[in-house]
């Protein structure tokens, strides 16, 4: 009976890890491409950048320096890399 049991535990934690994979999984469609503008938050700041590339896995590499005050806020860098489930698509690239 305890056999049993820890079988079914068991059975029920890897259902249970793979739902939660799943569910942290971002739609292909939802994830940006190539010249779209994105939108996300980065040590309290709201930031504006377009996508220059991607890994279909999990980021985008995008470039900030289209904000129009990309220089006032004094950034160490001009591209950065985001987690698709991190960002939000603010507009679509005509591509």
């Amino acid at each position: 009976m305890a056999d049993e049991n820890l079988s079914k535990g068991l059975v029920d934690a890897a259902f249970n890890k793979k739902e939660a994979e799943e569910a942290d999984k971002i739609k292909e469609e939802n994830k940006a491409n190539e010249g779209d503008i994105i939108t996300f938050k980065r040590d309290g700041q709201q930031l504006e950048a377009v996508v220059t590339s991607t890994n279909p896995a999990n980021s985008v590499v995008c470039d900030l320096t289209i904000m129009e005050d990309f220089q006032e806020r004094n950034f160490d860098f001009e591209k950065t890399v985001v987690a698709h489930k991190n960002y939000t698509i603010k507009k679509r690239s005509k591509k």
